[in-house]
């Protein structure tokens, strides 16, 4: 259904090289403390590199 992709930080470089093909995809994002404030670190991130493949967000706490 979806790609797998890999736990291993090796592998992100090339990840990021692939043309991106959208589709009906979520992004959850986990709050709390730390963790919220290491989610909108990504967030940001996601921002500065113009990524948004997403057609939904949910947000946990």
């Amino acid at each position: 259904m979806g790609q797998r992709i890999p736990v291993t930080l090796g592998n992100i470089a090339p990840l990021s090289l692939r043309p991106f093909q959208p589709g009906r995809i979520a992004l959850v994002c986990e709050g709390g403390g730390q963790r919220g404030i290491f989610t909108a670190g990504v967030l940001d991130e996601f921002m500065r590199a113009q990524f948004n493949p997403f057609a939904l967000y949910l947000g946990t706490s």
